[in-house]
C-alpha cells in the first residue's frame, strides 16, 4: 500500500508543479543509476553464500528456468500482443521477484525449508540477472529482428556482440580490482597499531563507496553486482532502510512520469501475463516439492524497486516504457495479494476470510475502537 502512495504523491507533484520531460534531464539519469546501483548491490549483498554452496542446483535451475524462461515467455507474449520485438524488453524488465516482498512470504511455517531455500535464491539472483538481461537484450533483439535499438548511454551496446564482450571485460575487471584492494585492507585489519586499524576501517567503507561511484559514473552495473557478493561491511540495517527509501523514491518519479498517461490495456495484459509465467514457471521448477510449498512459489510473483527503477532506465530511451510497466507492475502485485489470501485462507480452511462480510466485521470493529 506504501508503494501506491508514493506513485500517488509523485502524480501530485508533477501535477502541482508542471513536470515534463524530467526524464531527459542529466539529474534524472544520475539518479536511475544510483538506484538501480544501489539496489543491485543490495541484491547480492543479502545472498547467503553458505547456503547458496548448499543449493547451488536449486540457484542455477532458478536463474535459468525461472529468470530466462520467465522473461522469453512474458517477452514473446508481449511481443505478439503489442506487435512489437519491445514486448521482449518489457517481458525483462517484470520478470523478477521482488526480494523485500519475499522476506514477508517467507516468514513463520507457510513454506517448507527447502522451499524457503528455492525462492530466497530466486528473489536474490533474478534482480542482477534481469538488470544485465534488459541493458543486453537490444543487442540482441537489434541482431535478431534488424530493429535500430537506441543504445543506453554508458554501455557499449552500439559496438554490437564485440562491444557487449568488451564492455563485459570492464565490469569484471573492475570487480577484480576492488577485491585486490579488498583483500589488502583487510590483511592489515588485524593490526596491533589502533591507528591502523582505524585507517584499514575507514578505507573500506570508503572502498564500497568508492566502488559505487565509479560504477554509478561509468554504469557499470554487473561489476557492482559482482561486488556485492564479497565487499560486505556490516550494514545490513542500513542497507535495508537505504533501499526502502530508494523504492520509495523511485516510487515517486514513476508517479511523475505516470502523470504523462497510462497505456491501460497493454499494461493489464503485462501483469496478467507475467504473473501467469510466474505459476507456470514456478509449477515447472518445483516438480519435486510438495503440493503446499509448489502452490506457495508459483503465486509469489511481485515488483519492486528493480522493474520500477528499469522502467525509469528504459523511458529515457524507448518513450512509453513507464505507461505500460506502471499499470502492469500494479496489475501483478494486486494478482498477488488476491491469489495468495485465496491460498491462505483455503489452505487454513478458513473459508469465510474468502466472503465479503468477514472484512466488513473487520471493519466495523476497528471503527468501534476509533
Amino acid at each position: 500500500m506504501a508503494l501506491y502512495l508514493f506513485i500517488l504523491g509523485g502524480i501530485s507533484v508533477a501535477m502541482v508543479f508542471g513536470f515534463q520531460g524530467v526524464q531527459n534531464s542529466q539529474w534524472y539519469m544520475l539518479t536511475v543509476a544510483t538506484l538501480l546501483a544501489a539496489g543491485l548491490y543490495s541484491s547480492t549483498y543479502g545472498i547467503a553464500l553458505k547456503e547458496a554452496r548448499v543449493h547451488l542446483g536449486l540457484i542455477l535451475r532458478a536463474i535459468t528456468v525461472g529468470v530466462l524462461l520467465k522473461a522469453m515467455i512474458i517477452g514473446t507474449a508481449m511481443a505478439f500482443i503489442l506487435h512489437t520485438p519491445f514486448g521482449f524488453i518489457l517481458g525483462i524488465i517484470v520478470a523478477q521477484i521482488d526480494p523485500l516482498s519475499t522476506a514477508s512470504l517467507m516468514k513463520g511455517t507457510r513454506m517448507s525449508k527447502r522451499a524457503k531455500a528455492i525462492l530466497g535464491a530466486w528473489a536474490s539472483f533474478d534482480d542482477p540477472m534481469t538488470v544485465i538481461m534488459s541493458l543486453y537484450a537490444p543487442v540482441l533483439l537489434a541482431s535478431a529482428t534488424g530493429v535500430d535499438w537506441q543504445p543506453i548511454k554508458g554501455t557499449m551496446q552500439a559496438g554490437g556482440v564485440s562491444g557487449y564482450l568488451l564492455e563485459t571485460a570492464v565490469n569484471l575487471l573492475f570487480a577484480a580490482g576492488i577485491f585486490v584492494l579488498w583483500q589488502l585492507m583487510k590483511r592489515h585489519a588485524k593490526a596491533a597499531n589502533i591507528v591502523v586499524v582505524l585507517l584499514v576501517g575507514l578505507g573500506m567503507y570508503g572502498l564500497l563507496v568508492g566502488a559505487l561511484s565509479i560504477a554509478v559514473y561509468y554504469f557499470w552495473m554487473l561489476g557492482i553486482a559482482v561486488v556485492g557478493l564479497f565487499l560486505r561491511p556490516p550494514i545490513e540495517a542500513f542497507l535495508s532502510r537505504f533501499v526502502t527509501w530508494a523504492l520509495h523514491m523511485a516510487a515517486v518519479m514513476l508517479g511523475i512520469l505516470v502523470v504523462n498517461g497510462v497505456n491501460v490495456l497493454p499494461g493489464l495484459a503485462l501483469g496478467v501475463v507475467a504473473y501467469s509465467a510466474q505459476v507456470l514457471v514456478g509449477l515447472l521448477l518445483t516438480k519435486k516439492l510438495p503440493a503446499k510449498d509448489r502452490l506457495h512459489i508459483a503465486l509469489a510473483q511481485q515488483n519492486g524497486i528493480t522493474a520500477i527503477v528499469l522502467a525509469l532506465l528504459f523511458e529515457t530511451y524507448y518513450p512509453g516504457t513507464v505507461a505500460i510497466v506502471a499499470p502492469g507492475i500494479i496489475t501483478i502485485n494486486l494478482l498477488h495479494l488476491l491469489a495468495n489470501m485465496v491460498l491462505d485462507a483455503r489452505l487454513g480452511k478458513d473459508q469465510k476470510k474468502l466472503l465479503p462480510s468477514y472484512y466488513l466485521q473487520l471493519l466495523r470493529a476497528h471503527l468501534r475502537k476509533v
